[in-house]
């Protein structure tokens, strides 16, 4: 499988240079700049700062597992008129830039960077930084928009304050600290930032599946530790979590790392400002954070 996908992505590459080269800096019928865009994350923190300047084409759809996602000849077809193609960052999308060389990676002079988590966003300060990125690689070649686009950007900017605000308050209560997670190494900034311990049951990538022993050790420390939730998401197949839960007791508690999201969810416009904030309610249960008085 991984030799056919070097093969077809070498191709797809061939290809797409071919195709940017004639059609780069196209924009749709109704004057809008044509994007493309990874994952969810660059989808939402695009629409956030362009807003109706863009038409925005997400190359991952959802309700696809973003780590399993492999190119194929619709993606090529969907970049054809893209005047920019964001990304996250090679580590997580390491088939973009061999799509389309030009493509611009959103994961860069970030502030705050863990080595083992490769999901920066879920830091508010790396997605401003992020958001910042998208803007300014549309205003550099379209001068026009700087004011609408900062107009945006400082909408975003003080909606993620109120976001880190509602975090450290809501989560410096919490009479557990321990997120024990039956999903994937994505919320250890969260963790970090709030002062929280985080225990995946998965590598950051998805690659591996846990074995026995591994199961059997978090089983063990949710048991020890007397946890009345834990937490899971919604990409995954529930069927471990549900195990782990009966064999606990514990409730489950969805996370969302935004990178994938549902049909549904998409189709509902939910942000990433929205997608944060379901998180720190669920988090605000299931480690049973107190309400100030």
């Amino acid at each position: 499988m991984k030799n056919c996908f070097k093969k077809t992505a070498i191709l797809l590459f061939c290809v797409a240079v071919f195709l940017c080269a004639c059609t780069k800096g196209k924009e749709s019928e109704n004057g809008k700049l044509n994007i493309a865009v990874s994952s969810y994350v660059t989808y939402t923190l695009a629409h956030n700062v362009l807003g109706s300047s863009a038409h925005l084409t997400l190359l991952i759809p959802p309700g696809t597992e973003a780590h399993a996602f492999e190119p194929t000849p619709n993606t090529i077809k969907a970049l054809k008129h893209a005047r920019f193609f964001f990304y996250t960052s090679n580590i997580l999308e390491p088939w973009a830039l061999k799509l389309d060389r030009n493509a611009i990676m959103l994961a860069r002079n970030l502030p705050e960077v863990l080595e083992q988590d490769p999901h920066v966003w879920m830091n508010f300060d790396n997605a401003l930084v992020m958001a910042q990125n998208i803007m300014a690689s549309v205003v550099k070649q379209n001068p026009a928009l700087k004011s609408e686009l900062n107009k945006n950007y400082l909408k975003f900017s003080e909606e993620i304050k109120e976001l880190k605000k509602d975090y450290f308050e809501g989560l410096s209560t919490c009479q557990n600290r321990t997120i024990y997670h039956i999903g994937h190494l994505a919320f250890g900034y969260i963790a970090r930032d709030y002062g929280l311990n985080f225990r995946a049951l998965f590598s950051a990538d998805m690659d591996q599946e846990p074995s026995a022993q591994e199961i059997a050790t978090i089983v063990k420390a949710i048991k020890e530790s007397d946890a009345k939730y834990i937490f899971s998401e919604e990409q995954l197949n529930p069927a471990l979590a549900k195990t782990i839960a009966k064999e606990t007791g514990a409730k489950i508690l969805m996370l969302n790392t935004v990178e994938g999201i549902s049909k549904a969810e998409f189709n509902d416009g939910k942000n990433y400002q929205q997608l944060m904030q379901e998180n720190l309610e669920n988090l605000k249960i299931g480690l049973e954070c107190q309400e100030e008085e």
